[in-house]
C-alpha cells in the first residue's frame, strides 16, 4: 500500500468508516437535527453547524494546496455561519463535507510517495503530514460537536428573571389604574439614580459571566462558577439589580405599588429561581459552590 492509499483509507475511515477511537464523524454528526446543530451553548462559542462548515473549509483547503501551496482561505470562511438553519440545509452541508473529504481522498490516493513527502511550499510540513492533520482535525471537531449538542441538566427555573420584574411592574401599573392610586412624594432624581445604579449593577454582573465564558441565563447549563465583581458581596447581584430597578421606577412614577410589588417579586425570585439555582449548582460543582454558599450572602443581608 502506498502512502497515498493509506491516507485515502484513513480519510474515508474517519468520515464514514470504523475508526479505532469510536464512531465516525458522519455517524456522530448525522444524529444531530438542524436545531441541535444550530444551537449555541454560550456567547462566543461555536455551534456544531459552524464546526461542520469549518471542517469543510479545512478539507477543501488542503486539496487546493496540492495545486497552489500558498492558498489560504479567507477569514470569513474559517468558521462561517450557515446560510439557513433548515433540516434540508443541514443535510446539504453534511453532504458537502463528505464530498470534500472524498475529493481529497481521491487526490492523495493517486499521489506518489515522493510527491507526498515534499514540503507544502514554505509551510514547514509535508503533504503527508498535512493530510494526516485533516484526519485528526475531523475526529477532534466531530467529538466536540457531539458534546456541544448533548442535552444538559439545568436549574429548572420557573421563568426568565426579567419577566418576573416586568410582571411586578405591570402589576403596579394595573393596581394604580384599576384599584387605587397610591401616590407618594419622592424626588425623581433619586429614582433615576436608582435606575442607573441598577442597570450598572446588572451590566457589571453580566460581564463576569462573559469573562468566564458561561451563560448568564439561569435556564441554561452553567460552565463554571462566577466569583468576580459584584459576586464578591452577593450571590445574586442581577436579581438585586432588578429589585432596585423596581424601586427606581416607583420613585419616578410616584407609584407606591412598585414598593408593594417588591415582596411578591422577591418571593418568586427566591423560591422560583434562586433556591433552584442553588440546588443545581451545588449538585454540579460540589465543594467549591458550598464554599461560595458559606462565604457570600444570598442577597445583601
Amino acid at each position: 500500500m502506498t502512502t497515498g492509499e493509506r491516507l485515502a483509507a484513513e480519510l474515508r475511515r474517519a468520515w464514514n468508516g470504523e475508526p479505532w477511537h469510536g464512531p465516525s464523524a458522519f455517524a456522530v454528526l448525522s444524529r444531530l437535527t438542524a436545531r441541535q446543530a444550530a444551537h449555541r451553548r454560550a456567547r462566543g462559542s461555536h455551534t456544531p453547524w459552524e464546526l461542520v462548515l469549518h471542517l469543510t473549509t479545512w478539507a477543501a483547503t488542503p486539496l487546493r494546496r496540492f495545486d497552489d501551496a500558498t492558498m489560504t482561505p479567507a477569514e470569513s470562511d474559517d468558521f462561517p455561519s450557515p446560510a439557513a438553519t433548515t433540516d434540508e440545509r443541514w443535510q446539504q452541508d453534511l453532504a458537502r463535507l463528505g464530498a470534500a473529504i472524498e475529493e481529497l481522498a481521491c487526490r492523495v490516493a493517486g499521489c506518489s510517495d515522493a510527491a507526498l513527502e515534499q514540503p507544502v511550499g514554505d509551510r514547514g510540513y509535508t503533504y503527508t503530514r498535512m493530510v494526516d492533520g485533516v484526519v485528526q482535525h475531523l475526529a477532534y471537531h466531530a467529538g466536540q460537536a457531539a458534546i456541544l449538542a448533548r442535552s444538559e441538566e439545568t436549574a429548572g427555573v420557573i421563568a426568565p428573571p426579567p419577566l418576573i420584574a416586568l410582571g411586578a411592574a405591570a402589576g403596579a401599573e394595573l393596581m394604580k389604574r384599576f384599584v387605587i392610586d397610591v401616590r407618594f412624594d419622592a424626588p425623581r432624581w433619586l429614582g433615576w439614580l436608582l435606575i442607573a445604579a441598577s442597570l450598572g449593577l446588572v451590566f457589571w454582573a453580566h460581564e463576569q459571566f462573559v469573562n468566564a465564558r458561561t451563560p448568564a441565563a439561569p435556564w441554561k447549563a452553567s460552565r463554571s462558577l462566577v466569583r468576580g465583581g459584584p459576586y464578591g458581596f452577593t450571590r445574586n447581584p442581577m436579581y438585586v439589580g432588578m429589585l432596585l430597578f423596581l424601586v427606581g421606577i416607583g420613585f419616578v412614577r410616584s407609584n407606591a405599588w412598585y414598593l408593594a410589588m417588591l415582596v411578591p417579586a422577591w418571593a418568586v425570585l427566591q423560591w422560583g429561581i434562586v433556591l433552584r439555582e442553588e440546588r443545581y449548582l451545588l449538585k454540579k460543582f460540589g465543594r467549591p459552590y458550598q464554599q461560595l454558599l458559606d462565604t457570600t450572602r444570598r442577597w445583601l443581608i
